[in-house]
């Protein structure tokens, strides 16, 4: 019984085979009967002796190629270029089925080929080869992804890393771009200068504005000071004035007929004590008196005969 059992195992054993899928990779296997529709992840696994498995990569894939393509006025132009891309990990049967493993040499290449052509066909060989570079890596990317879009292979990027152009033309757009840049040194030069010398003015303006406003300041504030003194002035003259108009309304208002007789009699006083011979004629209302101060010496003027 023993015996049987272990022949019936090596017979089981050697009716199997087995698949060992790496990382990175998915599998497809093939069977007398046809493809298997599933997808078999990394690992080892069981399938019959008479069943296959394609292998497949699912990381990023970069091939290099050398185009050879013309400018759209018919020179020859080399591009090195470069294209990563993967298959699509759950899609590799239909791959397989529609492709199979030499997808890029069905599909991938071809395209690119094509797409390259296409678009390098469009331009100039002086802006292929300077200023265009991005644009044309931008259109043959997207061309490239329409034409293999529902394909099962995803584009990643497409890269130009090189542009060749015949030596004699490449030394005609380098002499030309460094022309063009040493233009644009002196157009950059020039603007400076230019924007150097706005700025001078500016600070001018600004200096001679400021100037101009301390001037009106000061011209204002004499003004002002001229203005206030005038104004004290003429205050001042008019207080005088009123100050005098009050003092002879004061006086007017108390110059009575004995105040004024008082006044008379300190003046003869004061006429007395003169060292000259004087006659004074002294008068009052309805009266009038001659005064004799000739020999006043006694101090006691007498009045003249």
């Amino acid at each position: 019984m023993i015996r049987h059992t272990a022949l019936a195992c090596l017979m089981v054993s050697a009716a199997c085979s087995y698949a060992h899928i790496g990382s990175g990779e998915v599998a497809v296997v093939r069977t007398p009967d046809g493809v298997q529709q599933k997808v078999y992840p990394p690992g080892d696994w069981r399938i019959g002796v008479f069943d296959h498995a394609s292998n497949y990569s699912v990381r990023s894939q970069e091939r290099e190629e050398r185009l050879d393509v013309q400018s759209s006025d018919g020179l020859g132009i080399t591009l090195d270029t470069s294209i990563r891309f993967h298959p699509i990990a759950s899609e590799v049967v239909e791959l397989d089925q529609e492709l199979g493993q030499d997808y890029y040499a069905v599909l991938v290449g071809p395209t690119l080929r094509s797409q390259a052509r296409r678009v390098v066909g469009r331009f100039k060989p002086e802006e292929i080869y300077s200023t265009q570079r991005e644009l044309i890596e931008r259109q043959i990317r997207e061309g490239v992804e329409a034409a293999i879009k529902g394909r099962h292979v995803e584009l990643e990027a497409v890269l130009v890393r090189n542009v060749a152009l015949p030596q004699q033309l490449q030394s005609k757009i380098t002499d030309k771009l460094a022309q063009e840049q040493e233009a644009l040194k002196q157009q950059a030069e020039d603007q400076e200068k230019l924007m150097a010398a706005r700025a001078e003015a500016e600070r001018q303006r600004i200096r001679a504005d400021s100037q101009a406003a301390d001037a009106r300041v000061q011209a204002q504030a004499a003004a002002d000071v001229a203005r206030i003194a005038a104004q004290a002035a003429a205050d001042a003259k008019r207080l005088d004035g009123q100050a005098t108009a009050d003092y002879q309304r004061l006086i007017q208002a108390n110059l009575t007929a004995s105040v004024l007789h008082l006044q008379e009699i300190d003046a003869a006083r004061a006429f007395a004590h003169s060292p000259n011979a004087k006659l004074v004629l002294m008068g009052g209302v309805g009266a009038h008196t001659l005064l004799d101060l000739r020999g006043a010496g006694d101090g006691k003027p007498t009045p003249y005969p």
